[in-house]
C-alpha cells in the first residue's frame, strides 16, 4: 500500500480559517489533522456556507481529475447541513482551483425558501422537509463514502454541522435501514457534530459568531484523530 503524504479536506466554513473583526483564526480542524498525520501536502476544498452537494460533487471530480492522488491522499470529509441545496452559479463565486465549476447555495430552512417550494406549480404533493434533510444526508453520505470505498482511497467522515438524524420527529425505518449502510469504522460520531461539541464545551468564537474558536478546533481533531489511530484509517 502506498505512503499516505497528502491530505484533501473538504466541507463548510468549519473546516476554513476564521477572519472576521473579532477574530482571525489562521486554523481549522484541517490543519490539525494535516499535523497529526505528517502529510507533506493539505489540498482544502470547504468553502463557508455550502452544502453538502458540492462536496461530493467536488471531491469526486478532484479524485477524476487527479486520479494518481487516490494512492496517496488521505480524505477528511466534514459534513455541512444537508438543508443547504447547493447549484453551479453563472458568475466566479467561490471558485475551487483547478476546477471550473462554481457553486452557490440555497438555504432550504429560510422561510422565505419553503414558501417558494410549496408555492411551486411543479410540486405535487406537500415536502416532508424533515424527513428531505435526512434523505439527503444520507444520500451524499453514502453517495461519497461508496465512491471513495471502491476506489480504495483512504479516509474519515464526521459531521461539521448538526443532523437531523436523531432529533427529526418523522424519523421512519426507512431511515434506520440506510443508517445501516453507513460505516461506523470510519464515521466519527454519526448522531453528533463539531457544532455540538463546542456547545457543550463553550468553544465558539463568540456568542454572535457560533464557529469553533481555537480550543474548539484543537479539543474536537484531538478527538477525531484518537479514533483515526483507533481504527488505523491511515492504513485501512
Amino acid at each position: 500500500m502506498d505512503k499516505l503524504t497528502r491530505l484533501f479536506t473538504n466541507g463548510c466554513s468549519f473546516l476554513t480559517h476564521r477572519h472576521t473583526d473579532e477574530i482571525d483564526l489562521y486554523l481549522s480542524t484541517a490543519e490539525l489533522v494535516k499535523e497529526h498525520g505528517q502529510f507533506e501536502h493539505l489540498t482544502n476544498f470547504a468553502r463557508g456556507g455550502r452544502g453538502n452537494d458540492r462536496i461530493v460533487s467536488t471531491t469526486i471530480t478532484y479524485f477524476e481529475m487527479f486520479p494518481e492522488r487516490k494512492k496517496d491522499t488521505f480524505v477528511l470529509i466534514g459534513w455541512s447541513s444537508a438543508l443547504r441545496m447547493d447549484y453551479p452559479t453563472r458568475n466566479d463565486f467561490k471558485p475551487l482551483p483547478p476546477l471550473e465549476e462554481t457553486w452557490a447555495t440555497i438555504k432550504m430552512a429560510k422561510s422565505d425558501s419553503v414558501v417558494a417550494f410549496d408555492k411551486a406549480s411543479s410540486t405535487k404533493q406537500p415536502i416532508n422537509y424533515e424527513s428531505w434533510e435526512v434523505q439527503r444526508w444520507y444520500a451524499n453520505t453514502i453517495c461519497l463514502q461508496n465512491y471513495l470505498k471502491i476506489n480504495n482511497i483512504r479516509y474519515v467522515m464526521y459531521n461539521s454541522l448538526q443532523p437531523a438524524l436523531k432529533v427529526s420527529a418523522n424519523k421512519k425505518e426507512d431511515h434506520d435501514i440506510l443508517r445501516k449502510a453507513v460505516d461506523p469504522k470510519k464515521f466519527f460520531r454519526i448522531d453528533f457534530s463539531q457544532y455540538q461539541y463546542c456547545g457543550d464545551i463553550d468553544q465558539f468564537i463568540s456568542d454572535k459568531d457560533h464557529h469553533p474558536n481555537e480550543i474548539g478546533h484543537r479539543s474536537w481533531a484531538k478527538e477525531v484523530t484518537d479514533f483515526i489511530d483507533q481504527n488505523n484509517l491511515y492504513e485501512n
